[in-house]
Formats: C-alpha cells, sequence, structure tokens
C-alpha cells in the first residue's frame, strides 16, 4: 500500500476587529485551490459536519496536511465552495472573509504550485 502524501499547505492568518485571528490552510492541486473547510467553518460559525450539504461534491475532497504541528486528513474545499459557505453564514464576519479571502489570501497561493510531475509519473505503485 502507498503511503499518503503530505499536501504542503500555505498558512495565512485572518484577521478583523472583534476577532482573534485565526489560520487557513490554502494549497494548489492539478490546478485549482484548495482551502481546509474545518477552519473556514470555525471562523463562519458553520458546523464542519454540515459541509457535505452545503458544497456538492466535485467542489470538496480530501488531503492530508500538516496542520499545528500534526499530520491530519481534513475535508478540502474549492473557491467555489468556500463561497457556497460563505453565503450560507449570517455571521457578519462572512463579508471580511470573503473580501479577504477573495483579495488578499488566494492571489498569494500561486497555480503554479500544483503538480509539477505529470499525472502518472512519480506513483511507486
Amino acid at each position: 500500500m502507498a503511503a499518503t502524501a503530505i499536501q504542503h499547505t500555505t498558512t495565512v492568518a485572518f484577521r478583523t476587529i472583534g476577532i482573534k485571528p485565526s489560520s487557513v490552510h490554502i494549497f494548489a492541486k492539478s490546478g485549482r485551490k484548495w482551502i481546509v473547510a474545518s477552519e473556514v467553518c470555525r471562523i463562519l460559525g458553520i458546523r464542519t459536519d454540515n459541509v457535505p450539504k452545503l458544497v456538492p461534491e466535485q467542489d470538496r475532497g480530501r488531503a492530508t496536511v500538516l496542520t499545528k504541528g500534526s499530520v491530519q486528513s481534513v475535508t478540502t474545499i474549492t473557491v467555489d465552495g468556500f463561497n457556497l459557505l460563505v453565503a450560507q453564514s449570517t455571521k457578519p464576519v462572512a463579508k471580511a472573509l470573503h473580501e479577504w479571502m477573495v483579495k488578499e489570501a488566494l492571489p498569494s497561493i500561486p497555480k503554479a504550485l500544483a503538480a509539477k510531475i505529470p499525472v502518472g509519473q512519480g506513483d511507486l505503485f
């Protein structure tokens, strides 16, 4: 059995007046940007177990990432999935989070970080 690869992420800190700074892990894979769903849900006040009901399958996935010093398997969402979660939140912070993500966080993650090895190459099995 092949080992699960750890997805390298960029950690960005969301800061806004009235709440403590929150870390959000973002990465690019296969030309798409992905965001750790639980971190977005925590900021928006949405239960993480609701993500499958709120975000369609094509806009969510799983990844193994290094967060807070440990390796974790997490639910991830695309930018479209992020937009759907923001739309579901009634918290005032939702607008600030969306503006920050679109104007600062996502532009800081180059799509070029997506797989540099052609699909099928580099697999051991």
